[in-house]
Order: structure tokens, then sequence, then C-alpha cells
């Protein structure tokens, strides 16, 4: 199975667009931090405005989020909302 993008990635992938995750919620009408957080955890709105500015599918974004016919999963897998460690959590975690 593919991975996600990672929320990194996606960040990059926006600045080579010109956008900012303030932005996409700006010019989408969305909440504050509602791209970013969608970048991490399932949100529908989120995902679908993060993905126009990219012109990619959701599903190429986040398979993980999605059926292979490319409907949304409903409910959302619990480990879609479980935060990965970032690099330096990971690191710190091995030397203890």
């Amino acid at each position: 199975m593919k991975q996600d993008i990672t929320p990194s990635k996606i960040k990059f992938l926006l600045a080579e667009k010109g956008w900012t995750y303030a932005d996409i919620d700006l010019a989408y009408k969305l909440p504050n931090k509602v791209s970013s957080n969608a970048a991490r955890v399932p949100h529908s709105e989120g995902e679908k405005a993060i993905s126009k500015v990219l012109q990619m599918k959701p599903i190429d974004i986040w398979p993980s989020r999605y059926l292979k016919d490319g409907v949304r999963r409903k409910p959302q897998p619990s480990e879609n909302y479980k935060q990965k460690a970032l690099p330096r959590q990971r690191q710190k975690s091995k030397a203890a």
C-alpha cells in the first residue's frame, strides 16, 4: 500500500506553488489551522482544499484515508488520528 505524503512534504509542495496553510484556510474559508491539521489528521474539507491547490487527488496524498475506489473511509481508522513521532523524538526514544 502506498504511504501518505508526509506533512512536511505537503508543506514543501505548497510552498513550491506559492501557498501556505494559512493561505488555503483564507482562500477556502476554512477555520484557522484546518488545512495544517488536515495534513496530519483526517479532515475532509482541509483535504479537499489542499488537494485542489496541489492539483492532486486526495487519495494520492493520503491513501490511508481512502478506499481503493476513491471513497473516503468512514469512520477513519484510529491510527490515522495518532500523531507520528518527529525524527527528533524518534532519535531521543532510541537513545533511552
